[in-house]
């Protein structure tokens, strides 16, 4: 399984732009690639105080690296990623396979 990633830093009062970014992008994307298993985001609600800033996550899990690169290609994703640098002051991304323990 791959997994996807993304923390977003939103420019000051940009919050609720980025959130519906996320459920154009989640709604957009609902079925439509084989081999997505899961695509959840949400509000960053961490009490650590280690945020820095990043108020909102999204975690998308692909059944192999075909599958992410049917999802990055996909017009939806395509539109999303047109309209975060102006929402967004900063980002960061990781991808893994993941592995479980035992």
């Amino acid at each position: 399984m791959l997994e996807h990633y993304v923390v977003f830093r939103p420019r000051p009062g940009r919050e609720r732009e980025l959130a519906g970014a996320l459920t154009e992008l989640s709604e957009g994307l609902a079925g439509e690639v084989p081999g997505m298993t899961d695509l959840t985001w949400g509000d960053n609600t961490n009490p650590s105080g280690l945020d820095r800033g990043f108020t909102h996550g999204c975690l998308g899990r692909f059944t192999d690296r075909e599958a992410f690169e049917r999802y990055w290609a996909h017009p939806a994703h395509e539109r999303f990623m047109h309209v975060l640098d102006d929402i967004c002051e900063d980002r960061f991304a990781l991808d893994y396979t993941s592995r479980t323990s035992g």
